[in-house]
């Protein structure tokens, strides 16, 4: 943790602040804001803490949370971190998964959308806490994102969880809200900010501080909290967040859609400690080693049904332009085969009926290079899902290692294979009998030594 001074008054925090007050005291807060602090683990529900690769304790505010001991090392070089055994993430960012309730039951077998989803920690935290083992019963997660260049990060990220029980959209919140009202058990929002947590990342200065710039992101957030509410189901649960300080962006915005009469504080047990309005919950950074965030849980009320408007799902499947019988296997269920531009996707048979209308991506199997379809990475991954790789192999941690950084691995298989580690699925190799070379995305290559 390193400290390079504020460049702000204490004045400006205590305006940002407003009405909210500040535990201890502001000066330690405000030098806190710059610090930079480390990471955290949030590892699978199936992992325990001891099989991590560092010595951890826990996150208080959240049950699969981990911090790194100091001088542990590096996590993100280790093989259970190619293995897709946890995320690594700012211990702040757990704070609306904990509100949203990802690190218990209570999400199993629900729809669920991230609304402002790039680049996927969250999302993906919460299409691990929709999934079930029975496949009769998993939820669903739609992760929006209305930036498209910061699509390719959340792709990424859903499919290491090896789930095929989501979709990508990229649409205008209200446009969104207008296709798909009352579609949702649960909403997050984490929405656009002045991003004042994020000067310790040297990612923001400090005219996020200015009163200027956090009303215009107000201004933008009410908009934002206005369609999201109306995506959410009657009785539903709405998660807000943001990674500021500025009571206008946070707890003003809760009280604001409250008075209109259509959402209602929603407490969380166990976090009364973190509460600063009703339902409303901060980290804060000289408190909790970390960044700091703000979150809020409401129950939506609607006076009316849904809306006729929601496009039709188009029934008649796609014309599938390979045979994936090649490359993969299907449970009995089958899976909802469809192709978008120069990609094959794969979405699990029991999504809801509107995943194809709105989605720009998804849990890919297949895509086209020039005239020639390979099968997908993320169709390699795969882990709880309708179709699985066909031909699987399992390599030891020296050949892992190898095929992590790039490189081919030895082996006396031929054609497609998924490569795993202990059953936990690293990517593709196209063998020869002798050699597989290495089909791993640039994104998901790890160079250098890794760890065990």
């Amino acid at each position: 943790m390193s400290h390079t001074g504020p460049e702000f008054s204490l004045e400006q925090v205590r305006d940002a602040l407003g009405q909210i007050p500040c535990p201890g005291s502001v000066k330690d807060f405000s030098e806190a804001m710059t610090q930079t602090w480390h990471n955290v683990i949030r590892h699978r529900r199936e992992i325990a803490p001891s099989e991590l690769p560092v010595p951890s304790t826990a996150v208080d505010w959240y049950g699969l949370g981990r911090r790194p001991d100091k001088n542990a090392g590096s996590p993100a070089r280790s093989v259970a971190y190619a293995c897709s055994d946890f995320f690594i993430q700012d211990a702040g960012s757990l704070l609306a998964l904990a509100v949203a309730g990802a690190d218990g039951e209570g999400l199993r077998g629900k729809t669920v959308c991230d609304l402002c989803a790039a680049p996927g920690g969250k999302a993906s935290a919460l299409l691990e806490a929709v999934t079930d083992i029975e496949i009769e019963s998993r939820g669903f997660v739609l992760a929006n994102e209305v930036i498209r260049n910061r699509v390719a990060p959340l792709k990424l990220n859903l499919a290491r969880t090896g789930s095929d029980c989501y979709a990508i959209s990229s649409l205008d919140p209200e446009k969104l809200a207008h296709q798909l009202s009352q579609s949702f058990d649960l909403v997050l929002v984490d929405a656009p900010c002045s991003g004042q947590a994020m000067m310790s990342r040297g990612k923001q200065n400090p005219s996020s501080l200015s009163a200027n710039q956090i009303q215009h992101n107000a201004s933008r957030q009410q908009r934002i909290l206005e369609a999201a509410a109306k995506l959410v189901r009657d009785g539903g649960h709405l998660v807000y967040s943001t990674c500021t300080f500025a009571e206008a962006e946070n707890e003003a915005q809760i009280r604001w859609l409250i008075k209109k009469g259509i959402a209602e504080p929603r407490p969380v047990s166990g976090l009364q400690h973190h509460e600063t309005d009703p339902a409303c919950y901060r980290c804060w950074p000289h408190l909790h080693e970390c960044a700091g965030s703000f979150a809020a849980s409401l129950t939506i009320r609607h006076r009316e049904p849904p809306g006729s408007t929601r496009k039709k799902w188009k029934k008649k499947p796609d014309r599938i332009p390979v045979d994936l019988n090649h490359w993969y296997t299907q449970s009995s269920f089958g899976s909802r085969h469809h192709t978008k531009d120069s990609v094959i996707l794969g979405f699990s048979p029991f999504a809801p009926e509107w995943t194809e209308t709105v989605a720009i991506a998804g849990p890919e199997l297949a895509h086209r290079a020039g005239q020639t379809w390979k099968p997908a990475h993320a169709g390699a991954l795969r882990r709880s899902a309708a179709v699985k790789p066909l031909n699987r192999i399992q390599v030891d941690r020296t050949a892992c290692k190898q095929f992590m950084r790039g490189e081919p691995i030895p082996m006396n298989a031929n054609g497609w294979n998924a490569i795993e580690l202990d059953g936990r699925p690293l990517g593709w190799v196209k063998a020869n009998g002798r050699i597989g070379k290495n089909h791993l995305p640039a994104g998901a290559r790890m160079t250098g030594e890794l760890t065990t």
